[in-house]
């Protein structure tokens, strides 16, 4: 008897499935033919791949199938297929974007026999008391809170706040001991000793997406990004290591975060989901106060006065949820902290230069391993007053202004005025404007020893440091994230890049700013984020504070949030700050965004404007080519993308964009 099934094509332009005869020897052939299995089939005289998505679809009277051409391999489970549904709704996608990183990248015949999770699998043969080893660690009085708070209520995710310099591996022993697990980490050499330290303990490992079949039987599954689309079984814990990392959003449309995949497929699974790092996002508030109540899901209740509404998104909803955040000890925190010293360049003297104060002068004469980090490469248009030294920023968003002709112009509302100090009235001001080659030759002269210049897409200089976009993350995110010791036949070197020296340089003695404050002025809404993500990328090149580990920020505003909350080893302040500053200004997670570029965007956004969510959306622009899309209820926004109709043409919609 002939069987029909239902094949999406791995065409993104056609989000639709075609039905296909499956022939009685396709089926008993060596791959079983499952939702989720790649084949090829004939469209339009193409011969592409596609995934079936349903079995025994109908098939209809009046037509003559055609038949499935080949059968590929295993592909993505049916439950990851239906996570791509999910994620096409959330990220105005297609089901193929996600389809794609869900499947191997080489033929698959067979998956490995799954076996059942047992403790004495996963217990490291060396220890045979885990709580005595957790105790051992930074942070790990509240692994066990953090692992064993129970599934359910009314939240996604558990939220846990470690120091950048904190071992993960209680969390990660605690997590095992309740089944299997998913961890992901923003680096790929990260991903590569966590898996590596588990399989010395004895635990059945893969490393995805290198192992991809192995995933489907593994105790543990340790990756990146694409790992959140790993063939797991169904999970009993999932980490997220670093949950505010950039590296978990998808650059190119559709924006995709494996973070919120690893929380609604948690979710899905009735699994412990721990969002864990140095300094919880907004987001991650969001989503260890809220459940969701996407397209497909069942709605929740809400559990009490610490949950807010429920929003498949994970955003829009005017109320602020109530987050638990788990902590270490405030010892044991600041102890995984470097010391952070602040140097006020309004107060140094003007003779000592553009870019060098004092105490940065101080520090390049050392004897140690100093990396300097100037985000610039070119002529910046910073500018602060040649008489007191007070930066030029705007009265409302205290964003940087721009100097151009003795003239301020706010980069968001376009207002210009003239050049005048609002602090002491002088007219005369000076350009930050020097870059890395520029510092980097002045510095020779200052420490009197070479300078290595590490800047993204170089390449590998003389002294074996990789330059180049495709370096592993060294620096960042070991899986024991204390610095180890400098052998004693090397050298101590000084480098001066881009933030890519933080990725390039596997540790140092101290790491200075050479101008923090391009980044806390930065024209983006998630400018203090970064600034802060940039200083814990610092701390676990330096290690400890008892170890000597130092971070020098220079800077004109060193009564900032995040500078103070970095300093005292506390972002408790600054993230209550920052949320409230968010919910005010109607940005990410308190409102959801989208922007709208390409050359179809025009007739796109008339659609909106015509369609039937169009009084809830506030639509602004064109500015520079994109518009923006903004609504208080995410999944009012979704709903609006996913049901408008799009033009033919290039169009990119880009849900959240972190870079906005």
């Amino acid at each position: 008897m002939q069987r029909a099934v239902q094949v999406l094509v791995d065409e993104p332009a056609i989000d639709r499935e075609f039905t296909y005869l499956l022939p009685p020897e396709r089926v008993s052939g060596r791959v079983p033919v499952t939702v989720g299995t790649i084949v090829r089939v004939v469209l339009n005289r193409r011969r592409l791949r596609g995934w079936v998505t349903a079995l025994d679809a109908p098939m209809p009277a009046d037509l003559e199938l055609a038949s499935i051409s080949s059968v590929v391999g295993v592909g993505p489970p049916p439950h990851v297929v239906e996570l791509a549904s999910w994620a096409a709704w959330r990220w105005a996608g297609t089901r193929a974007h996600f389809l794609r990183t869900a499947s191997p990248d080489r033929v698959v015949k067979g998956l490995p026999a799954s076996r059942s999770v047992s403790l004495p699998d996963i217990v490291p043969k060396d220890r045979a008391d885990i709580p005595a080893w957790v105790s051992d660690a930074c942070g790990a009085e509240s692994a066990a809170d953090a692992v064993a708070r129970p599934v359910g209520g009314n939240r996604l995710a558990t939220v846990v706040r470690l120091g950048p310099c904190a071992d993960e591996w209680p969390l990660v022993v605690g997590a095992l001991r309740h089944g299997r697990l998913l961890v992901l980490v923003p680096t790929v050499a990260w991903a590569a000793r966590l898996s590596g330290r588990l399989r010395e303990a004895g635990v059945t490992t893969a490393l995805a997406p290198r192992d991809w079949a192995g995933a489907a039987a593994a105790h543990a599954v340790v990756g990146t990004r694409s790992a959140a689309w790993a063939p797991c079984e169904p999970l009993d814990t999932v980490i997220v290591f670093d949950e505010h990392d950039e590296a978990y959003q998808e650059e190119a449309a559709p924006t995709w975060n494996a973070r919120d995949v690893a929380v609604e497929r948690a979710r899905r699974d009735g699994a412990r989901c721990l969002l864990v790092g140095p300094m919880p996002s907004p987001e991650a508030l969001v989503l260890g106060g809220r459940a969701a109540a996407g397209p497909d899901a069942d709605p929740q209740p809400d559990a009490g006065p610490e949950s807010g509404s429920g929003s498949g998104s994970g955003v829009g909803s005017a109320a602020a949820a109530s987050s638990t955040i788990i902590t270490a000890a405030r010892p044991d925190e600041r102890e995984a902290w470097p010391r952070v010293q602040i140097a006020d360049r309004r107060h140094d003297d003007p003779a000592t230069g553009e870019w060098c104060g004092e105490a940065l002068a101080e520090l390049l004469r050392s004897d140690g391993t100093v990396v300097c980090v100037l985000n610039r490469t070119g002529r910046a248009r910073l500018a602060y007053c040649a008489s007191c030294g007070e930066l030029a920023r705007s009265r409302t968003s205290g964003r940087a202004l721009l100097l151009e002709k003795q003239q301020f112009t706010d980069p968001d509302s376009g207002d210009m005025r003239p050049a005048v100090c609002e602090f002491c009235g002088a007219m005369k001001f000076r350009r930050a404007r020097v870059g890395v080659k520029g510092v980097a030759e002045e510095m020779e002269r200052l420490a009197r020893r070479p300078v290595v210049q590490v800047v993204g897409g170089a390449a590998p200089d003389a002294t074996g440091v990789g330059t180049g976009p495709g370096a592993d993350d060294a620096g960042a995110g070991a899986s024991s994230r204390r610095r180890q010791p400098r052998p004693q036949e090397r050298q101590p070197a000084l480098y001066i890049g881009t933030e890519a020296v933080l990725h390039r340089v596997p540790s140092a003695d101290a790491v200075a700013f050479v101008d923090f404050d391009q980044e806390l002025t930065a024209p983006r809404y998630r400018a203090g984020e970064e600034a802060f993500a940039l200083l814990v990328r610092a701390a676990r090149l330096v290690g400890l504070r008892t170890g000597g580990g130092n971070i020098l920020v220079q800077t004109r505003l060193p009564d900032h949030p995040v500078l103070a909350a970095a300093a005292a080893a506390d972002p408790s302040e600054w993230l209550r700050a920052e949320v409230e500053r968010r919910r005010a200004m109607r940005q990410p997670p308190a409102a959801a965004w989208a922007l709208v570029s390409g050359t179809a965007a025009p007739g796109y956004i008339d659609i909106l404007s015509a369609g039937l969510h169009a009084s809830s959306l506030d639509i602004a622009g064109p500015a520079d080519g994109t518009w923006r899309i903004r609504c208080d209820d995410g999944d009012t926004l979704l709903n609006a993308l996913a049901t408008a109709e799009r033009p033919s043409g290039r169009l990119r919609v880009a849900v959240d964009p972190l870079r906005a």
